[in-house]
């Protein structure tokens, strides 16, 4: 198994490198900053209200979200920048972390007590939905399109689905924090020195996959004299889709559907993934490989990080995982067999020729203005900023968001590797302390950047260059994503839980997995799934279908 300091190393590694990526958007962007609108008596001259204004905020702090000594959220470069750039000052008057925010808000909520005028919130889609839903909050039509920055309008727009849950009745509650798109899309790792152990070639098809696992997991390919090794890492304890690591949903997309989720049928209507017919030829093969051992046999009990272990402690050839995953746990299993090589390489495809995906959000977050706000025009004010100059040659931003915090300049170049940072003073996540949790991120840029430097590209721009320090095998990986982006398949229904979700969804939920992993252990006959779906449909799933496409086609008409 990965040793813990080896964890904690990677982790931190992926951490520094991944926030040397976060302060770069807009970098192409020439336009000048956009100015928001006031309508009350505090103008705004030259971008900066001439009174200071205060906004008071709640905020989701996320065990990333780091500080100097002696500093903290309401204590920090860039609330100091805030306030001397806009005169305004953000008051954070109360956070929580990601295991009580949704906790909190509900207490607040139940107490009726007075909300703050901003909410930065991550938690989940019922807390937002009892937010919105509680009147409390401004719809943002209007506002949006008299105060939003053509910059910030273009990176919404990439994803106009990112507003769906946040809508009601065509009003629009939130501004949606946008993510890079595919940002957590699975590509396929494989332990290179395995491959050339066995003359073997990267498979292109799902045959040449299982091929491929069945050396892996009867050869000894790690040379100890036991069977003690599989093909292919999945962790299917919480579903077939996972976050990213030790996904199995790729082999259900080379059959043409996507488990857990809402697909776009051959009629123009929504389908849920684990009920077509597709998904019964998937449980074959996955029945079969288990029953040889290509497979983990407690990959039933798995989830995605303990299957992805498996991979760094060299007990698995294969295993799916974001393109980021060469800077976190994988580098493990250098620690067990200094000689591991491993690589990205693009998904396989099905018996037809497909090749699928289950494509990760471009929005992971909502910031929610207080309908009695007096100033909802200063949140745009600063995001318009953030969008317009994050990234810019000459702005204030162009190198990141405080110097000396996640940049700092060595003869007059800017310096990004937190190695160089002095041991004083460590590099910190500025991009962090933003409304936006990560400053400005346009979702198009981050894969199409990788792909670029990887054909051999030569960084020009503040992005181009931070994307550059990434890992190599990161910079492949995003390569090999955003070649296969036209795979990648969204889940199409985005919206708040339907009715009949709300009474009946974790039943179905819990009879789908029990049901397909006793497929897979071959404990119920494989023509049982036919009996699930049946159940499925006079359980709640056929009246959930129909409340998922009434959904579909009221936010395809606003």
């Amino acid at each position: 198994m990965i040793t813990k300091s080896g964890k904690l190393l990677s982790i931190t590694l992926a951490l520094a490198l991944g926030m040397t990526l976060l302060t770069g958007c807009g970098g192409e962007k020439n336009t000048n900053t956009t100015q928001a609108v006031d309508p009350t008596g505090n103008e705004i001259i030259d971008g900066k209200y001439k009174d200071t204004l205060t906004i008071k905020v709640a905020r989701q702090l996320t065990a990333d979200v780091t500080f100097r000594s002696g500093e903290d959220i309401n204590n920090n470069p860039h609330k100091t920048w805030v306030k001397d750039k806009f005169n305004i000052d953000l008051d954070y008057v109360w956070t929580a972390d990601s295991s009580s925010i949704d906790t909190k808000v509900r207490l607040m909520l139940s107490a009726n007590e007075a909300l703050p005028d901003v909410i930065q919130f991550r938690g989940s889609q019922d807390v937002a939905d009892a937010l919105i839903d509680s009147g409390k909050f401004l719809a943002l039509n209007d506002i949006f399109d008299k105060n939003a920055g053509e910059n910030l309008k273009n990176a919404l727009a990439e994803d106009p689905t990112v507003w769906n849950p946040y809508t009601r009745d065509g009003q629009r509650y939130g501004i949606p924090v946008l993510d890079y798109a595919y940002n957590n899309d699975p590509v396929l790792w494989i332990r290179d020195d395995w491959m050339k152990k066995f003359s073997l070639e990267a498979p292109k098809t799902v045959d040449e996959l299982e091929k491929m696992m069945e050396v892996f997991a009867t050869q000894d390919p790690d040379g100890n004299g036991k069977k003690d090794t599989v093909g292919l890492a999945v962790g299917i304890k919480d579903g077939f889709k996972t976050w990213g690591p030790a996904d199995s949903a790729f082999l259900f997309g080379a059959y043409g559907t996507i488990p857990n989720q809402w697909n776009l049928g051959g009629n123009g209507e929504l389908e849920y993934g684990s009920v077509q017919p597709e998904a019964k030829q998937v449980l074959v093969k996955l029945r079969d490989w288990m029953s040889k051992g290509y497979i983990h046999k407690e990959a039933g009990l798995q989830d995605a990080g303990k299957a992805l272990e498996l991979f760094a402690a060299g007990k698995a050839g294969i295993v799916t995982a974001p393109y980021w995953a060469s800077g976190w746990v994988l580098p493990g299993v250098k620690e067990v067999d200094p000689n591991a090589e491993y690589s990205a390489y693009p998904l396989p495809a099905g018996p037809d020729g497909k090749v699928g995906r289950g494509q990760s959000g471009t929005s992971n977050g909502v910031i929610l203005i207080n309908k009695d706000f007096a100033h909802p025009e200063a949140l745009f004010l600063y995001i318009n900023y953030l969008f317009d100059n994050q990234g810019k040659e000459g702005s204030d931003l162009e190198y990141g968001y405080a110097e000396g915090y996640d940049y700092i300049l060595k003869d007059g170049q800017p310096v990004w590797n937190s190695e160089e940072f002095p041991a004083d003073s460590p590099f910190m996540p500025a991009p962090k302390y933003t409304l936006t949790f990560d400053g400005a991120r346009i979702p198009s840029q981050m894969m199409k950047t990788l792909n670029d430097l990887a054909e051999g590209k030569t960084p020009e721009t503040t992005f181009e260059k931070k994307a550059a320090m990434d890992l190599p095998g990161n910079i492949k990986a995003g390569a090999v994503n955003y070649q296969q982006r036209e795979s990648a398949m969204p889940n199409m229904f985005n919206g708040s839980n339907t009715k009949t979700m709300k009474k009946r969804w974790d039943f179905l939920f819990q009879l789908e997995k029990e049901t397909f992993n006793k497929i897979i252990y071959g404990e119920l006959p494989v023509d049982d799934f036919d009996s699930f779906v049946q159940q499925w449909n006079t359980s709640g799933g056929e009246t959930i279908t129909k409340e998922v496409n009434e959904w579909y086609k009221s936010v395809k008409t606003q």
